[in-house]
C-alpha cells in the first residue's frame, strides 16, 4: 500500500479535499468503508468535516495504473521503470519521474538515473533532506547496485572484477573504453558474475563499483561479450539473429547502506526486482 498525504488549506470535508485531489466519489466511499483513510493520525470511515492544517492520509494500492512500487516510507520510493522513458523530469510531462508524480500525487525528486531502454529499478527522494543523503550515498557508492544482462557467449571465469578506462564521446553520443589510462579517460571497475548458461547467450549479473555513463554496455562489448539487442555497442547480425529490439539489460538489485543518521535505518536492506519484471528472463524459461 502507498500512503499519500494531503493537508487541508480551509474548512472543507474529507470528499471534498479527496475528489479536488483527483478521487472519484464511489473511490473515496470504498476508501472510507475499508478506513483506509486517516485524520490526524486516527481511522475514520465517515465524511468527516475538516479544518485548515487538518492531515489526511490515505491509503491506496501500490500498483497503480500499472506503476510497481517496491519500496515506499515517509523519505523515498523504489519503483519499476520500464524501457523507453526517461527516468527524470527534462522540462517534459513525459518522464517516469512525472508519470509517477501525476498519478501518486507527490513530488520527487531524482537521485540517480537509467537509460531510457534501460528497464529496472529506480530510486526517488521524496523530501530534500532524503535527496541530500541520497546523492550522497550514490556519490560515495555506498549503495550497491546491481544489473542483469544477457551476453553473447560465457565469461573466462564464473566471477571476475574488471578494470579499465573510459571516456566519452560525445560527438557520437557513445563512450570508448580502453586498457591504459590516457588524457581524459576515467577508471571503471565493473563486477561479473555469471548466473546461467544459455548455450550462445549467458545469464550475468553485474555490480557497479564504479558508476560511469553506459558503463556496463561498453565493458561487456569491450571484452568481447556484448549485450544482447544493444544496438549501440552490440552486434547487429547477432541482434537480428535473436530477434531483440532491446538491450538486455535491467537494473534488479540495491542494497543499501547510508552512513549518515537519517536514513540509517535502512542499512542491509535488499530491495530486488520480481523475475517476472525482467522480460529477456521470461524468453529464456
Amino acid at each position: 500500500m502507498i500512503a499519500k498525504k494531503f493537508v487541508a488549506t480551509k474548512p472543507l470535508t474529507v470528499l471534498e479535499l479527496l475528489t479536488e485531489n483527483g478521487f472519484s466519489y464511489n473511490e473515496v466511499q470504498k476508501l472510507m468503508r475499508k478506513k483506509d483513510v486517516k485524520v490526524n493520525g486516527k481511522r475514520i470511515n465517515e465524511n468527516l468535516k475538516l479544518n485548515s492544517n487538518d492531515e489526511l492520509v490515505v491509503y491506496v494500492a501500490s500498483d497503480t495504473k500499472n506503476i510497481k512500487i517496491y519500496y515506499e516510507d515517509e523519505n523515498l520510493l523504489v519503483a519499476f521503470k520500464p524501457r523507453m522513458i526517461e527516468t527524470a523530469k527534462l522540462d517534459s510531462s513525459n518522464s517516469f519521474q512525472a508519470t509517477l508524480e501525476k498519478l501518486l500525487m507527490i513530488e520527487l525528486f531524482a537521485v540517480h538515473r537509467l537509460d531510457r531502454n534501460t528497464s529496472g529499478l529506480v530510486v526517488f527522494a521524496k523530501n530534500q533532506k532524503a535527496k541530500t543523503e541520497l546523492d550522497l550515498a550514490f556519490k560515495n557508492r555506498t549503495i550497491h547496485k546491481f544489473y542483469l544482462a544477457e551476453i553473447i557467449g560465457r565469461l573466462n571465469s564464473p566471477t571476475q572484477t574488471l578494470k579499465a578506462y573510459l571516456k566519452k564521446d560525445a560527438q557520437n553520443a557513445k563512450v570508448i573504453i580502453s586498457n591504459e589510462k590516457l588524457d581524459g579517460y576515467s577508471e571503471i571497475i565493473t563486477k561479473f558474475t555469471e548466473v546461467k548458461n544459455l548455450g550462445e547467450t549467458s545469464i550475468v549479473e553485474v555490480e557497479l563499483i564504479t558508476g560511469k555513463t553506459h558503463q556496463i554496455r561498453a565493458h561487456l562489448a569491450f571484452i568481447s561479450h556484448p549485450i544482447i539487442g544493444d544496438e549501440k555497442y552490440g552486434v547487429s547480425a547477432i541482434n537480428k539473429k535473436f530477434k531483440r529490439k532491446f538491450q538486455s539489460l535491467t537494473a534488479y538489485k540495491f542494497i543499501f547502506n547510508f552512513k549518515t543518521e537519517m536514513l540509517s535505518y535502512l542499512n542491509g536492506k535488499v530491495i530486488e526486482l520480481n523475475c517476472e519484471d525482467i522480460d529477456f528472463l521470461s524468453n529464456n524459461k
